[in-house]
């Protein structure tokens, strides 16, 4: 048995799950500022804790569509960056045993499997346990750093 501490979350009707040492801390919505020329899972740069970050829609990055409004963002690491993610509410920390849990199974969409690293069920719901460093394409990052320079 292999187990991991993880927050889990609710990206619109999704259970997901963040491995905990990834997570910063959870707060309420900031005020934002749009960014022009950004996806529109890019909801705009928040500021927290005196510095510029970006807030991306949880449920819109893994193609989840409909009119939720996020209720809790979540700053987490991403790599060497951090980024905020809107979540519609923060479930609580869980002990998950990873080892029950499958790799992303391709027909689920090859266009999260870069985002998903594990999808299992807990407590007979879908689990997406998530990749937060590759939740924002490296495209993105570099378009965030062009704006922040011109600025």
């Amino acid at each position: 048995m292999n187990l991991n501490t993880m927050l889990l979350c609710r990206a619109r009707a999704r259970l997901c799950a963040l491995p905990l040492g990834h997570v910063i801390e959870t707060m309420r919505p900031l005020p934002l500022r749009p960014l022009g020329g950004m996806p529109s899972f890019v909801k705009g740069v928040s500021v927290i804790r005196d510095a510029p970050i970006p807030v991306v829609d949880l449920g819109a990055v893994l193609g989840l569509e409909d009119d939720a409004r996020p209720e809790r963002l979540l700053t987490v690491r991403a790599g060497e960056r951090h980024v905020a993610l809107a979540v519609e509410s923060v479930i609580g920390v869980r002990t998950v045993d990873v080892t029950a849990l499958d790799v992303f199974p391709p027909l689920l969409g090859e266009s999260n499997a870069d985002k998903v690293a594990l999808l299992g069920a807990l407590q007979g719901e879908l689990l997406l346990v998530l990749r937060a460093g590759r939740l924002v394409p490296e495209s993105i990052w570099a378009e965030l750093a062009r704006g922040n320079s011109e600025s």
